[in-house]
């Protein structure tokens, strides 16, 4: 019998300890897609921001205006995003020669999607939604956003 508590309390400890570091987390929507599917359950590592700095093709999850977002970081604090020829290119590389090329053909949707060098503040980051032919809101709306607004990376 006392081992069965053991067990118990073990289970328990760990499902604790996986809680505080990663959150389970539904996705509502489809801005994602295809790397991350509307109604899928994910895992959002909270732990990461303690880690290492946010690195682009990191998807997160961040507040804004009281509400939860998900995108994709696309550019990181002091590095310069713009479009060229169609291209999204940061600092000098396109996104799609870096591996995270997604259907960006969508980019001048919102006030802050300009062909014009846009560099980034310090402690911000700059996202994108992968799915950007269905006009989500994103850093081209709002603008880069602070990393203190980011909840943490998708699993």
């Amino acid at each position: 019998m006392k081992k069965n508590k053991i067990i118990i309390l073990f289970f328990i400890s760990l499902v604790v300890a996986v809680m505080t570091f990663a959150r389970p987390y539904r996705i509502s929507g489809d801005c994602m897609e295809p790397a991350i599917m509307d109604g899928h359950l994910y895992f959002l590592n909270k732990i990461t921001p303690h880690l290492r700095q946010y690195q682009i093709g990191d998807i997160v999850v961040f507040t804004h205006e009281g509400k939860p977002w998900i995108s994709r970081i696309v550019a990181s604090e002091n590095h310069t995003i713009q479009i060229i020829e169609g291209n999204i290119v940061v600092n000098g590389t396109a996104l799609d020669n870096m591996g995270i090329y997604r259907n960006w053909s969508g980019w001048n949707h919102g006030i802050h999607a300009i062909d014009k060098p846009i560099k980034i503040p310090t402690d911000h980051v700059f996202v994108l939604s992968d799915n950007l032919s269905a006009k989500h809101d994103d850093s081209r709306v709002f603008g880069p956003i602070p990393n203190s607004s980011i909840l943490g990376v998708m699993w």
